[in-house]
């Protein structure tokens, strides 16, 4: 019973620790869900002739509003909700895209980029941090410390440019990025953003649920659930959680089993004692009560001296199977040590019908 909870506890400590630091490593990842106005597209016809389509809809969220996603039925699972405005600006004799962020929550989704200088930090609207991508520092020769002023109509705003974005293939490198503020002086939309990106991490809901939630508080608002990500994530994760069920199911078959067997044979130890008991009128509720009372301490103890000897093992094992350094599991002892003194109890059951099956008087002449 030691041996078998002891494997229970480390299997599900390491693969608990591993599961977390596999969801602390999907922040990495960025969002998992766009947020962003609803529109319609109506087609423009003439006659059979396709003249396009009509947007219809809103094109801005009110940045008054974003604190009500934390609202949600599942709002503890939001590790980050970045919002963005995105227009066109001058710099120089160029037209660029600027995108304006939360630099905290921002810093959370792209943790992987490789800024050469410092992210932004500062709000203003005189004069103001910005980093830039790969493919607008180059051609303009814009690196850690530059001076530039962008435009747009009569709106002009000074800035320094604080860090360079490396190349990451993805949009950013064409951006220019300051703070959400700024950004909202600068193209004349106070209080407006054009998106949020969401980052959810949920490993007993999908994330699509989330998604239904936002959308349920917000009416006028589509969120999209980035599925290719989400379902790669719940694939590993259920892989993880999987691999980790049938190895417990495993354990504690044979642990049973193993109960079993040192209960029968410390019956057929006793049977004079049973058959005692029984001829001195012992009912067969307390032979059967002793066998599981038994059991149960049996289970109990090697619940408790498992749980120790399974953290151990797990605090071996898990940094050099997968990476992690996992921390004692005192919510697990109680279940543990109630699923082994049921197991023991179970396990009693054979040996308890072989000791009711014990014949007093022939256990009496033998005496």
């Amino acid at each position: 019973m030691v041996v078998a909870s002891a494997a229970l506890v480390a299997v599900v400590t390491t693969f608990s620790a591993a599961t977390d630091s596999l969801y602390e490593e999907s922040n990495n990842f960025g969002a998992n869900i766009i947020v962003r106005p609803e529109v319609k597209t109506i087609p423009l016809l003439a006659g059979s002739t396709s003249m396009g389509s009509l947007l219809v809809g809103e094109n801005y969220i009110e940045e008054s509003e974003i604190p009500r996603i934390h609202t949600i039925m599942d709002s503890s699972k939001l590790s980050a909700v970045a919002p963005r405005l995105y227009g066109v600006a001058e710099l120089g004799n160029a037209s660029v895209i600027i995108m304006g962020v939360d630099p905290e929550e921002e810093r959370k989704l792209k943790s992987w980029w490789k800024v050469r200088g410092d992210w932004i930090s500062t709000e203003g609207t005189v004069q103001t941090d910005v980093m830039v991508g790969s493919d607008v520092a180059t051609p303009m020769g814009l690196t850690e410390g530059s001076s530039i002023t962008l435009r747009n109509g009569n709106i002009s705003m000074d800035a320094q440019v604080s860090g360079v974005i490396e190349s990451t293939g993805g949009n950013e490198d064409a951006y220019v990025i300051l703070p959400l503020a700024a950004s909202q002086h600068l193209l004349g939309r106070e209080g407006k953003v054009s998106s949020l990106e969401v980052r959810a991490l949920c490993n007993t809901c999908p994330v699509e649920e989330i998604s239904m939630q936002i959308e349920e508080k917000f009416p006028g608002l589509e969120a999209r659930s980035m599925s290719q990500i989400v379902r790669n994530e719940l694939a590993i994760v259920e892989h993880i959680r999987s691999s980790a069920m049938a190895v417990s199911i495993i354990t504690l078959l044979v642990s049973t089993l193993t109960v079993a067997s040192t209960m029968l044979a410390s019956v057929n130890e006793k049977l004079k004692e049973i058959g005692i008991m029984r001829a001195v009128g012992a009912s067969d509720a307390q032979v059967v009560s002793m066998l599981l009372f038994e059991g149960a301490i049996i289970g109990a103890v090697g619940g408790i001296i498992g749980f120790v000897m399974g953290t151990i093992v797990s605090s071996i094992a898990a940094p050099l199977l997968v990476q992690v350094t996992p921390l004692p599991m005192w919510s697990i002892l109680l279940p543990v040590t109630g699923v082994c003194v049921l197991t023991g109890m179970l396990a009693s059951i054979l040996p308890a019908k072989r000791a009711l099956g014990v014949d007093p008087a022939e256990v009496l002449r033998s005496v």
